[in-house]
């Protein structure tokens, strides 16, 4: 059989400020939606989004996320309450975004990334695909009584990553560390301790093999 003409495509709702919303998202009163904006099949909380920002197809997010003007949050993405995202950013398919996680301006997220609570990344990072970052060094499902942890029995160690830092596909970030301006992660690594600015670390656990040009302590 061939279709001659669209079969169940719906046509999206179009605002005199070109914004462009699927008829079947779900958006929360008193959100506010910038100039030129694309809106698919999503879902969301009372958020604050701003000119030009795409989101994505089945992707979710929830209360009180600010997200700058220009950044695309991509397909079947999760973004908790509370989350800041910079200007021009852009966060691939399937990821997701921890409660208060801050992003940098111009900030690249691949897919399948997920980013947890007590993550701070400055402009100009870019997270490789399945990259990791963590944020308790002794997790537990249950407690010493044998409760299900709740977020009050969670010890965050906060990670932050500096301007134009980038960390390779497939890499861990241990809890507690500060990775340096354009410092550079090699994919696979696994980083226990904190990274100077222009460092480039590879292995596991990763060690310095060199530092880019301009950055060398020496």
């Amino acid at each position: 059989m061939e279709l001659k003409d669209g079969f169940n495509i719906k046509d999206f709702v179009v605002f005199d400020t070109n914004i462009r919303i699927h008829p079947d998202a779900e958006i929360a009163k008193d959100s506010i939606i910038g100039n030129d904006s694309l809106i698919l099949d999503c879902k969301l909380g009372k958020v604050k989004i701003g000119v030009g920002c795409v989101v994505g197809n089945y992707s979710m997010i929830e209360d009180n996320v600010e997200i700058g003007d220009g950044s695309k949050v991509w397909h079947y993405s999760h973004i908790r309450n509370g989350v800041t995202i910079g200007k021009n950013c852009i966060l691939g398919d399937y990821v997701f975004i921890d409660s208060g996680v801050v992003i940098g301006d111009e900030t690249k997220i691949q897919n399948y990334v997920p980013v947890y609570h007590g993550v701070q990344m400055e402009e100009g990072v870019f997270l490789g695909p399945n990259s990791l970052t963590t944020n308790d060094m002794i997790p537990r499902a249950r407690t010493e009584g044998g409760e299900i942890k709740g977020a009050q029995d969670w010890q965050v160690s906060s990670i932050h990553i500096g301007k134009d830092a980038s960390i390779g596909a497939g890499a861990v970030l241990r809890p507690g560390i500060k990775i340096g301006e354009k410092a550079l992660i090699g994919a696979g690594a696994v980083v226990t301790k904190d990274v100077p600015a222009g460092a480039v670390v590879v292995g596991t656990p990763a060690k310095i093999l060199r530092y880019i040009e301009g950055y060398d302590p020496k």
